[in-house]
């Protein structure tokens, strides 16, 4: 290159000095040969360089619900039909080879409708149940996705130090698993197509989730929670340091919005982009550690804050529920502090071990007479209760060469409260509440518990098995709330409805969209508790939303007497979990090599007072809740651009302590000999026996390079053999078409 420059020079300054020749003016361009000659190989690109680069996806998605037999809960969602689009884009900009920049937006749109009502500049007024606006996405009328949108980035390297830090509505990241952490352990089947789903052929996709499942790691099993706000990560720093560092402002921390929480983690939207929305709540975290030691391992110190500005006191909805009730405001700060380790001690052992310390400060605000509202931010007292330790391991076996065994314990207090860990029992951050839940331990941790889980994951030629065991108990006694979740059918309940409610699990998921005319869904009881209870710590029985999920709450009372006294059983309760999956390839039995996968799963679980080996059926002793979750999904490549999947499910839950309560407007005249016996409502036995069933065909086709089809028809219902108004049956029709750049 330097020697075309040279001659280029040379032969273009003899030409423009041929009716002059100096010797002067030549010395004076042979001077400036190696200037010229730097300042044009500058402008050519390197092998590192990339001024701009744009990749991304269009998805087009379609789905149709139609209940043919419809139930109170879904009386205004017979038959819906929803169409929305996104496009996101990432840009990337490389100036040089040590500094990287980028932007990541995604533009959502809605196909579905319209809305033109005061709640277009007013997201958390109250809709009523006559307003069609769709609420498929949110409650805040704009649509949201899983991935980073809307963020914008910098990556500097420069010899032994390397960072970036990013700002904007959606962060992913992780820090350790008592600080922040996602964790659930359920298998991830071929037929539900997630909206996150990387991009990958066809047969790629087939053979991460059939034909080779991919266990752990990366979008298969996400580990990451999201935040809104500005995050570092220092990821090289001398003698194998690293640090992060994070400043987060997200909707989800506001106690002083008219719901509670207007928008949870799992899938927060644009609003959330800029965090100046809502500014009650401030979430800190702060992460270093040291990579290389002993060869392989990493040790990090961890810390988290959850802090809310004391100046909520001046809002009504804060303030006035817990005056209603009786009570002086109080808010409740949460400090976590932890140590973790990671990394393997041995090449076929790897361990993953963290202990926590969590700390809660509570503000309590006493009244004031200086303050026009009776109540004033600097007039309340501190208090730091007792720190709370907690406890993880995780521990990965490689010695049995094709058997694989993961150990995992748990031990975390009752008070122990972390809500981004993995000690959230479900994606969205709940507020404290004394409860259980269903497969606690196994799939998802909370509070009160300590335990082992046990995984056998072993592959042989033609297909695999996994087998998990689980037992833990609660540390201490806990109130009987038991919570569970619909695995079959949930999110496809969760996404048929339009209630407004379904993003907000403080309130039932169908009460922003039940028939005006009838009641809603015809729950379990719960807790009846009056005042601060309604918000605060709801627990009143009843389904409740999530993000892309459906659970239900019940109360295991004893007899009716407990709930007319408002007595609240107590025990310290055992989880009981037993799952089993496989797979086979028959391709070979038709004489083919394409492959034909049958795969099937199925799970006992139970929640008891004592323990329970193996939890087999609702008649044992002292079992509060039982369930059987059953799922078969067959898979056939029929060529390597079309793939099937077909669908047959079953789930049941049982339990003999559940009751169900009627209000006297609802069921009784006023001069009916129960009116007003038990707080103008009656209660009857109604145990819990609920079948649910699926059936399902579906296909995936890469019908141009870097384009897919993805179609599901899904028959599902839903028995409860107690409260047949509960039944529903419903079809269920999906496509989406996603297409890289």
């Amino acid at each position: 290159m330097r020697k075309l420059v040279s001659s280029f020079l040379i032969a273009s300054c003899a030409a423009s000095v041929w009716a002059t020749p100096t010797q002067l003016q030549l010395d004076s361009i042979h001077a400036s040969l190696d200037t010229l000659s730097s300042n044009m190989e500058s402008t050519l690109l390197g092998k590192d360089d990339l001024p701009v680069a744009v990749s991304g996806f269009m998805a087009f998605r379609v789905k149709n619900f139609h209940y043919s037999n419809t139930s109170p809960a879904f009386a205004s969602d017979k038959a819906r039909m929803a169409v929305d689009a996104i496009f996101k884009a990432n840009i990337v900009a490389m100036p040089n080879s040590y500094m990287t920049l980028w932007t990541n937006f995604a533009f959502p749109f809605d196909l579905s409708g319209t809305f033109g009502n005061k709640y277009a500049t007013q997201p958390t007024g109250v809709p009523t149940y006559d307003e069609r606006v769709l609420y498929d996405h949110s409650t805040d009328y704009y649509s949201s996705t899983i991935d980073e949108e809307f963020n914008v980035g910098a990556d500097i390297r420069a010899g032994v130090f390397g960072a970036y830090i990013t700002a904007g509505g959606v962060i992913w990241m992780n820090s350790s698993p008592l600080t922040i952490w996602e964790r659930e352990t359920a298998p991830r089947f071929a037929w539900q197509y997630e909206l996150f789903e990387d991009e990958k052929t066809v047969s790629t996709y087939y053979k991460e989730k059939v034909f080779k499942p991919v266990k752990e790691g990366g979008r298969a099993f996400w580990t990451n929670r999201s935040f809104g706000g500005v995050f570092a990560n220092v990821y090289q720093l001398p003698y194998n340091m690293k640090a992060q560092l994070l400043v987060s402002q997200p909707m989800d921390a506001d106690m002083g919005t008219r719901d509670g929480l207007r928008l949870y983690a799992g899938q927060p939207g644009e609003l959330e982009t800029y965090g100046l929305h809502d500014m009650r709540g401030s979430i800190y975290h702060a992460r270093i550690a040291k990579e290389k030691i002993l060869d392989n391992l990493t040790v990090g110190a961890n810390y988290i804050g959850v802090v809310f500005d004391k100046g909520i006191i001046y809002e009504d909805e804060f303030r006035g529920q817990w005056i209603t009730a009786g009570y002086d405001p109080m808010l409740l700060n949460t400090h976590v502090a932890s140590i973790d380790v990671k990394g393997n001690i041995t090449p076929k052992l790897y361990l993953m071990a963290d202990i926590a310390l969590s700390m809660t400060d509570s503000i309590n605000f006493y009244e004031s007479e200086e303050a026009a509202d009776g109540y004033a931010e600097d007039a309340y007292n501190s208090a730091m209760a007792t720190p709370q330790v907690g406890v993880y391991i995780k521990a990965q076996s490689k010695y049995i060469d094709g058997w694989p065994i993961t150990v995992e314990g748990i031990y975390l207090p009752k008070d122990f409260y972390s809500p981004y860990s993995l000690s959230n029992p479900s994606r969205f951050t709940s507020w404290r509440k004394d409860e259980a839940y269903l497969n606690g331990g196994s799939l998802r941790y909370t509070p009160n518990m300590m335990g082992l889980n046990f995984k056998l994951e072993p592959t042989f030629n033609r297909g695999y098995f996994d087998l998990q065991y689980g037992q833990h108990r609660q540390v201490e006694e806990g109130n009987d709330v038991i919570v569970f979740n619909y695995r079959l059918n949930g999110r496809n309940m969760w996404e048929s409805t339009n209630s407004w409610t379904k993003h907000k699990p403080i309130f039932w998921a169908d009460s922003g969209n039940a028939d005006p005319k009838a009641s809603g869904y015809v729950a379990r009881t719960g807790i009846l508790e009056p005042g601060i209870g309604i918000k605060l710590r709801r627990q009143r029985g009843g389904l409740y939303g999530g993000t892309w999920e459906m659970w239900e709450s019940f109360t295991a009372y004893e007899n009716v007497q407990q709930i007319a006294k408002g007595e609240v059983p107590s025990h310290a309760k055992w989880y009981s979990f037993l799952s089993f999956m496989g797979g086979y390839d028959i391709g070979h039995w038709f004489g083919t090599d394409r492959n034909i996968m049958m795969t099937g799963y199925a799970a006992l679980s139970g929640v008891s007072t004592t323990i329970a080996p193996i939890a087999y059926s609702e008649d044992q002793t002292d079992m509060l809740l039982w369930s059987f979750f059953g799922q078969f999904e067959p898979a056939i490549a029929v060529t390597p651009k079309f793939h099937m999947v077909g669908l047959l499910g079953i789930e049941m839950f049982r339990s003999k302590n559940a009751f169900t309560s009627y209000s006297v407007s609802n069921g009784l005249a006023k001069t009916s000999s129960l009116y007003g016996e038990v707080n103008s409502s009656y209660y009857s036995y109604a145990p819990i026996n609920y079948l649910e069933t699926a059936i399902g065909i579906g296909f995936d086709w890469d019908f141009a390079d870097r384009a897919g089809l993805h179609v599901r028809y899904k028959w599902m219902t839903h028995s409860d053999e107690v409260l047949s108004v509960n039944d529903w049956h419903m079809h269920y029709i999906s496509a989406e078409t996603k297409v890289w750049f």
